[in-house]
């Protein structure tokens, strides 16, 4: 379609999922006239939580307080404040009102997809499908998040006689009442993946049938943690603890007596492996796969502290029926890989067939950054895009910049992890060949902070961030945190280091998320259990308070919520507001 109508803005957000949102209202706060526009190709808010991908069961693997907004807190399910889950339509809800509440909605167009993001003199240029109108941007927020885009397996493009239904995991929610049909009995599910379990669960509280195909030689199943540890400790608030910080090694926590104790001492690394060892034990015999049936091929292959590597995942079970539920005689689980698809037949490599009357391909996500081309991608610090999807494996080209010799960063950082974390020098063994986990494979996000383009910073140019490509347990929480960091960067009121020192920290966080997090930190920046470190460091930059229990007692033992961090843009707010009235820039 040819391009018409110019259409100017100071800032423009691709996507209106928890950082999109916040970083529209946090970039309004710091400038309350600009002109903000926020594009998403859902017809809702919420990312992952958008109305349409919403179906029955769909939970979050945290409870009550843990997943909003510090100044917003989330209603309980149902008003009733002792039920501790968060579904998805609480979630749906929440973002609504967040984007209504803070005057968001009208700023953001919706059913609207970007296919190129291309510089230009007044900051960045973006093209839009099925639409004549461009948008120049003075800066450019992308927040996409990790699962917009849906991956299908190749063999499913050439498919030309096929009978039955085959949708990704992402479209549950717009098929649950075609899979709700009593002419659905036999269902294949495909894919290892946290949404292939809520799939399985979700069919098989259907009464469906259910096949479950997980190819042999990917990473396998992933580690699954019980709501709470001994039915006592919710597993989440002990994940958002300092302790847990010291208990997993994280290349931004490497000072302090904790770590000293835990980190660098061997007795304290033993005491940190049994700790594991424990939390392993105690996940797989609430999983049950010692219970002598198919449950039993869902246990991660990985011989050692599955629930601390995550090498394939990580998942925590809200439902109190989960397991109970994936043990029923309806499910069978094969370890296969499909290879075409004919009538109502599935043909897997293995020469076995199977009849379905519905295919759910839980097979992971695209390239979510596909509005960059090649050029662009190194430019912005982005892992160049194989044609395969984001959670392929395979070598990488090798990267060239103008100012950073990224090999030699790369070879001190692989030292200088298993220094400063020695725990991690000696990995698990795993069931796959090793080479799922070369270094040359990894996909490297080459961005300070995890969301500001190195390459970019270096030549002065401030109007690109890249939100949301860390992992955590605390996504809302984060998405302020480093929403505010960017957004002052991108306006000019912060600084960065020079060049080697952010070319460094890139270096070390690649080298540690992939030695910490093995196959998933080959993937994306994963810092699953490492939030709070990384709080400490945006807050470090900004003179923010980071620590703010009452005592050091619960400062190390109480977990951290998003209310605990409540008003710090208003501090921030205030400190410059200070700093400007003594002359300070």
């Amino acid at each position: 379609m040819e391009t018409g109508k110019v259409e100017a803005v100071d800032a423009a957000i691709i996507g209106a999922g928890w950082y999109g949102l916040v970083s529209a209202r946090t970039y309004l706060r710091l400038r309350p006239d600009a002109n903000v526009l926020i594009i998403d190709s859902d017809n809702t808010v919420g990312g992952v939580w958008s109305k349409d991908r919403l179906y029955p069961n769909l939970v979050a693997q945290v409870r009550l307080g843990l997943f909003n907004y510090s100044d917003t807190p989330m209603p309980p399910n149902g008003g009733n404040s002792k039920d501790p889950r968060v579904t998805g339509e609480m979630i749906h809800n929440y973002m609504h009102q967040y984007a209504k509440d803070h005057d968001l909605l009208r700023r953001i167009r919706f059913n609207t997809f970007v296919t190129s993001a291309r510089q230009c003199d007044h900051g960045w240029r973006l093209t839009l499908q099925n639409s004549a109108v461009v948008i120049e941007a003075e800066k450019l927020l992308v927040a996409t998040g990790v699962t917009s885009i849906p991956y299908l397996p190749p063999f499913v493009d050439s498919l030309d006689n096929v009978s039955i239904p085959i949708i990704h995991s992402r479209d549950l929610g717009m098929s649950f009442d075609s899979l709700r049909d009593s002419a659905v009995q036999k269902v294949v599910v495909v894919g290892a993946a946290k949404s292939a379990y809520d799939a399985v669960y979700l069919l098989l509280s259907m009464g469906k049938e259910v096949t479950w195909v997980i190819r042999p030689d990917g990473a396998g199943p992933l580690a699954i943690l019980p709501f709470r540890v001994l039915n006592l400790l919710n597993t989440v608030a002990v994940a958002s603890t300092r302790l847990m910080t010291h208990l997993s090694p994280s290349i931004l926590n490497t000072h302090g007596p904790l770590y000293w104790l835990l980190q660098r001492n061997p007795v304290g690394r033993w005491c940190v492996g049994r700790f594991w060892g424990f939390l392993d034990y105690v996940s797989g015999v609430h999983a049950g796969y010692r219970d002598g049936d198919h449950v039993g091929m869902l246990k991660p292959e990985i011989d050692r502290q599955s629930v601390f590597w995550a090498h394939s995942g990580l998942g925590v079970v809200t439902l109190p029926d989960f397991w109970p539920t994936l043990h029923s005689k309806r499910l069978t689980i094969v370890r296969d890989e499909i290879q075409t698809i004919k009538e109502h037949n599935l043909y897997l490599k293995s020469g076995a067939s199977m009849a379905a009357d519905y295919a759910v391909m839980c097979t992971g996500w695209g390239d979510h950054f596909g509005m960059f081309d090649d050029e662009h991608r190194a430019k912005v610090g982005l892992p160049v895009y194989t044609g395969k999807d984001l959670y392929a494996v395979s070598e990488l080209p090798a990267e060239s910049s103008d100012f950073v010799d990224w090999a030699a960063y790369d070879a001190e950082a692989e030292k200088q992890v298993d220094k400063k974390l020695p725990f991690l020098a000696r990995p698990p063994g795993l069931k796959q060949s090793a080479d799922l986990l070369d270094a040359r494979r990894q996909k490297k996000w080459r961005l300070y902070r995890r969301a500001i383009p190195v390459e970019l910073a270096a030549r002065g140019d401030r109007s690109l961030a890249i939100l949301g490509q860390i992992h955590t347990v605390q996504t809302p929480l984060v998405s302020e945190v480093q929403s505010l960091w960017a957004i002052l960067y991108l306006l000019g009121e912060i600084d960065v280091p020079d060049v080697p020192a952010m070319a460094k920290e890139v270096a070390l966080w690649n080298a540690w998320t992939r030695k910490r997090y093995l196959n998933q930190g080959q993937k994306f920046p994963y810092s699953l259990y490492d939030f709070l470190p990384y709080i400490d460091s945006i807050f470090g930059d900004l003179g923010l308070k980071s620590r703010r229990k009452s005592n050091a007692i619960s400062e190390v033992l109480s977990p951290y919520e998003p209310q605990d961090f409540n008003g710090f843009v208003d501090e921030y707010l205030k400190r410059r507001k200070a700093e400007h009235g003594n002359g300070k820039v």
